[in-house]
């Protein structure tokens, strides 16, 4: 059996492949001549010239063949488990994907279900930042009862982990529950924002607001839910989305006065895509009119430190 993963004689026989006739001066190249000669592999024509036999064409097809599998690198999975190492139910989506594409390429829908159908869930282990101005405990599904509020007093701020969020059972208040809970996607606004003794103010990165659901899902059923966002088209589709994931009506938390924001900060819309009041609750409409009409756009940072607000929707 001739070992066609040797790379001198793999190029051999793809030159013998490609060419009708070859001329074989390479001496290092004659043990493999002969043997291919002698299994009437390959014809001598003299002058150093050789071409293949229909049967040495085939051989030589189905050995480079065998020899480029041989010579592959081992699969994801292959190398992995060959490092014994078992993937946890949970991953990092950029170790996973450092794995599995090399360069880090995220992982499209479909291979995010392929991985899911194989009991490995992606974790962007992003981080639900939770800010209140009453203390309240966290029951976690095992039986635990943690207290938030020194970490409120000391810190001003919870932050759950993404993998913590799936043990979360409820919140509990010592007192009056919580009449609203506010999220915004906006890490100024949330820093900044004056929060209502009534209300749980949380944030997530925008690629990470569906850590949203199961906080709202450990809320008491009486408490609703506005977001803080850019006032643009962008912004408003935003809303909607989380709307529909949570099952919830549309609601913004806007200041009371929008006037003074719109007139002194809004900026022309940085993408093609333009408003579309048919689609926007009219309350908003009411209130966005002039960016509205102007094709204007407000950044929710340039809001943060107003003083009232109220919700629309």
């Amino acid at each position: 059996m001739i070992d066609f993963t040797h790379p001198a004689w793999q190029a051999f026989a793809r030159q013998l492949l490609a060419q009708a006739r070859v001329r074989v001066r390479d001496r290092n190249l004659q043990p493999l001549v002969a043997l291919l000669r002698d299994n009437q592999l390959l014809h001598s024509l003299g002058g150093q010239q050789v071409e293949l036999t229909p049967a040495g064409r085939r051989y030589l097809q189905r050995e480079l063949t065998l020899a480029s599998l041989a010579c592959a690198p081992p699969s994801p999975e292959e190398w992995i488990h060959g490092q014994g190492w078992q993937l946890k139910e949970r991953v990092n989506r950029d170790v996973l994907a450092a794995l599995y594409r090399k360069g880090g390429q995220p992982f499209n829908a479909a291979e995010q279900i392929d991985f899911e159908d194989k009991g490995v869930g992606l974790c962007a282990d992003a981080a639900l930042r939770l800010r209140a101005s009453r203390p309240f405990s966290l029951f976690l599904q095992g039986g635990q009862l943690l207290d938030a509020g020194p970490w409120l007093q000391t810190l001003g701020e919870v932050s759950l982990p993404e993998r913590s969020l799936t043990g979360l059972g409820k919140l509990i208040w010592p007192g009056d529950e919580p009449a609203r809970l506010i999220t915004t996607e906006c890490l100024g606004v949330f820093a900044e924002l004056a929060l209502p003794d009534d209300a749980l103010l949380a944030w997530a990165p925008c690629e990470a607001l569906h850590l949203l659901a199961p906080l709202l899902a450990a809320l008491p059923p009486g408490v609703s839910w506005h977001h803080v966002t850019d006032l643009d088209p962008a912004g408003a589709a935003r809303v909607q989305a989380l709307a529909a994931r949570f099952a919830r009506p549309a609601s913004w938390w806007l200041p009371r006065d929008l006037a003074p924001f719109m007139a002194t900060y809004a900026t022309a819309l940085a993408d093609h895509r333009g408003w579309e009041p048919s689609q926007l609750p009219q309350a908003l409409c009411r209130a966005c009119h002039p960016l509205i009409a102007a094709q204007q756009g407000l950044g929710a940072e340039v809001m943060a430190l107003a003083l009232t607000w109220q919700a629309l929707g």
